[in-house]
């Protein structure tokens, strides 16, 4: 019977998915045609009715690679462009017995990527050599291949690739590999303009989404709606710098730090399909401005509905001037994995050893958002990466490049996170990883980089794909909690469980929020607004049962963010961890998960409805219990003998609780109810070692371990 009634909530659910994107389709299809519209106005008022093939030719393109508005103001969609293997952790995955609990190598088998990017990426390249069919184009022929798009899909999945640099007398200058991350992985393709695709569909890349219904995604892309550097090449009048954004009454705006319209669109997509993860680049205009080096013209334009001198008074500063504020909108949504980028580690065989090896590219834009919220989410290498290219036409070739930018350091992360789905499948019966349970793991896993805590350069840290599969195993044999929950309105969901004292106590959780919708389109409404993004603000906190003394997550001051975070209330991050340093050995503490006002969904009218979200926590051995608010735990319980060579007990457990034996595989062993207060277990066929005894009730659930002699 449970059989039954999974199948049918797990049809009710991709029902409910499947309606909820026919709504979100409509709503794109929409945007889309307001934004042709106003692109339509642009276009005649910016370049006029005499309009000669090449012109006509650069409206075009302009058109596919629309971002949206700003104002009067178009934005356009523009890319962002073996030691970071090292730098990650990544070889201690796809290496055999390198993660302590995973006897084999994880290598991408069965997971597939979706890439979208400037064009399709060239699949005949050696790159990918290694197996047949391992890259799918689904735009159509005529779509001009991509060095870029081929490069990105190259550090998600580039075989084995050892290469050198050679000056012009053929003397070696410099050695290199450009091996991806998952090497045995398949990638989907396709550009994130505006085409008509194979079926004769003309749609954006929203609309593409809905369409390919990835597990996972890399889009290397961003908008600049500061200062841009632009060219006659480009369709800009002059090479000159140029600001996307706007100058209202004598008073200077960008939408840098902005959530706006496409950033709703990508937290719907999400919220409506929760198995989806979105990795996005965090984008490469850190300082740009007029007297940027390297630039040739410090003559600067305002770019309206036609370009022009920029207006009396001062010129606004450089992107980032303070050291934070300039990731553009579309890179600030709530439910995607936004990706700073770092130099390469190169000292200690290009392992990290102290947050000090971290160093931000100088490119790499920062956050956080206009609110305070933590962007970019994570870091990664990006600085002088080796990969795949190739000749930028429909023919394509086999080429190579070493290149830099944000581009760069997310398909790592992508990649990354790809590896820990194959982990997960693996270890819990083909089980999906959902985009909450992948940002809890990436941020819980995280080494610390830049202020201690997250930062504006960041975010939570550097990734760590080895660490992020210790916690995997962890949870398969019981010794981390990692789970996926609900909190009903009105609920405290709490945990009660002994600190080791051996490592900090730390707790995570996140969760996939309800796109914000935006009361205005105002410039001076949208300009460094403070107002909270979230929909829906659970909160985690964690009290110290003797002392009644309660520790708060992160938070960074919207108004001073390089300033290092500090602990509070956090009412604009769906992350939230709480970390103890250095925690008593024994001490007994509870956690709790609540919510401020009323819980509710996407819909228009919203309703009220529980919220799930995922939690990890590490630093306990021992669980006391777990229950919602208004419910008894299990705090009583014990076992004894806890090292026995044959029989233990179950006492003071509640009559008609069931229990399960573990092994620290998380292979279940045996189970039964509990029918006596003290009730015998025997172990006298099982080998010596650890193992975990787990009660549970209808609403709590303990472990405990015992050592069998």
């Amino acid at each position: 019977m449970k059989k039954h009634l999974l199948l049918i909530s797990t049809l009710a659910i991709t029902l409910i998915s499947a309606q909820n994107n026919e709504v979100l389709k409509r709503e794109f299809e929409r945007q889309n045609k307001e934004n042709n519209e106003k692109f339509d106005s642009y276009v005649a008022k910016r370049f006029g009715s005499d309009r000669n093939p090449e012109t006509q030719k650069l409206i075009q393109e302009m058109r596919a690679n629309l971002a949206g508005f700003s104002g009067d103001i178009p934005n356009f969609y523009q890319t962002d462009d073996q030691n970071q293997i090292f730098n990650n952790n990544v070889d201690a995955i796809t290496t055999a017995g390198g993660v302590n609990g995973l006897a084999t190598a994880f290598q991408g088998d069965g997971i597939k990527y979706t890439v979208f990017d400037g064009g399709r990426i060239y699949a005949p390249h050696v790159a990918f050599s290694n197996a047949s069919n391992r890259i799918t184009n689904l735009e159509t022929d005529s779509n001009e291949y991509s060095s870029h798009s081929t490069g990105v899909a190259s550090i998600l999945g580039a075989k084995d690739s050892p290469l050198q640099t050679k000056d012009q007398a053929g003397n070696v200058t410099g050695t290199g590999n450009a091996k991806g991350i998952a090497l045995n992985s398949t990638i989907d393709s396709y550009r994130f303009a505006q085409t008509t695709l194979p079926s004769g569909l003309s749609t954006d890349v929203f609309g593409k989404i809905l369409i390919a219904q990835p597990k996972i995604s890399n889009h290397s892309y961003g908008v600049n709606p500061g200062w841009t550097y632009g060219t006659v090449s480009g369709g800009y009048p002059y090479n000159a710098w140029y600001w996307n954004g706007n100058y209202v009454s004598g008073n200077n705006y960008d939408l840098m730090g902005t959530y706006y319209t496409t950033d709703k669109q990508y937290d719907a997509i999400v919220y409506n399909n929760p198995t989806y993860t979105i990795v996005k680049s965090a984008g490469n205009y850190f300082a740009y401005g007029p007297g940027y080096q390297g630039t040739t013209s410090n003559a600067y334009y305002f770019t309206s509905t036609s370009v022009a001198a920029y207006p009396a008074g001062t010129a606004p500063a450089a992107n980032c001037s303070q050291g934070y504020d300039c990731i553009g909108y579309g890179s600030l949504a709530k439910n995607i994995i936004v990706v700073g980028a770092t130099d390469v580690i190169s000292s200690n065989n290009n392992r990290y050893t102290a947050s000090t090896d971290v160093v931000k590219a100088s490119y790499s834009n920062a956050g956080p958002r206009d609110d305070g919220g933590i962007k970019p989410d994570i870091s990664a290498p990006g600085t002088n990466i080796w990969m795949a290219s190739t000749a930028e036409d429909t023919v394509g070739s086999t080429t190579w490049q070493i290149n830099s930018g944000t581009s760069m350091a997310a398909p790592q992360v992508a990649g990354i996170i790809g590896l820990w789905m194959q982990i997960y499948k693996s270890l819990f019966n083909n089980a999906e990883l959902n985009a909450a349970a992948a940002k809890t793991l990436m941020v819980h896993s995280a080494l610390e980089a830049g202020n201690i805590g997250p930062d504006p350069w960041y975010g939570w840290g550097f990734i760590d794909a080895k660490k992020g599969a210790e916690l995997l195993v962890g949870k398969s044999n019981n010794t981390v909690i990692f789970n996926n929950e609900t909190l009903n309105n009105g609920a405290v969901n709490t945990k009660t469980i002994k600190a080791s004292g051996t490592e900090p106590l730390k707790v995570t959780i996140s969760w996939i929020d309800p796109e914000y919708v935006l009361s205005s389109n105002q410039w001076s409404a949208l300009y460094n607004n403070r107002s909270s993004r979230l929909v829906n603000d659970l909160d985690v906190k964690v009290i110290d049962a003797t002392t009644n003394t309660t520790y708060l997550p992160w938070k960074l001051d919207a108004n001073s963010p390089m300033t290092p975070a500090t602990k509070g209330d956090n009412t604009v991050d769906n992350v939230e961890q709480i970390v103890i340093d250095n925690p008593t050995p024994g001490t007994t503490y509870r956690i709790e998960v609540s919510h401020k006002g009323t819980l509710k969904n996407n819909a228009v009218p919203s309703a009220t409805t529980p919220q799930d979200y995922s939690i990890l926590i590490t630093g306990f051995n021992e669980v006391l219990g777990t229950h919602e608010a208004g419910f008894g735990t299990l705090e009583g319980i014990a076992i004894a003998p806890s090292i026995t060579k044959d029989v233990t007990n179950i006492l003071k457990a509640p009559k008609k609780s069931t229990f399960s034996i573990y092994d620290l595989s998380g292979k279940k062993l045996q189970s039964g109810t509990i029918n006596n207060d003290k009730e015998p277990v025997d172990l006298s066929a099982y080998t010596k070692g650890i193992y975990i005894i787990e009660v549970k009730t209808d609403k709590n659930v303990i472990s405990k371990k015992v050592i069998k002699e």
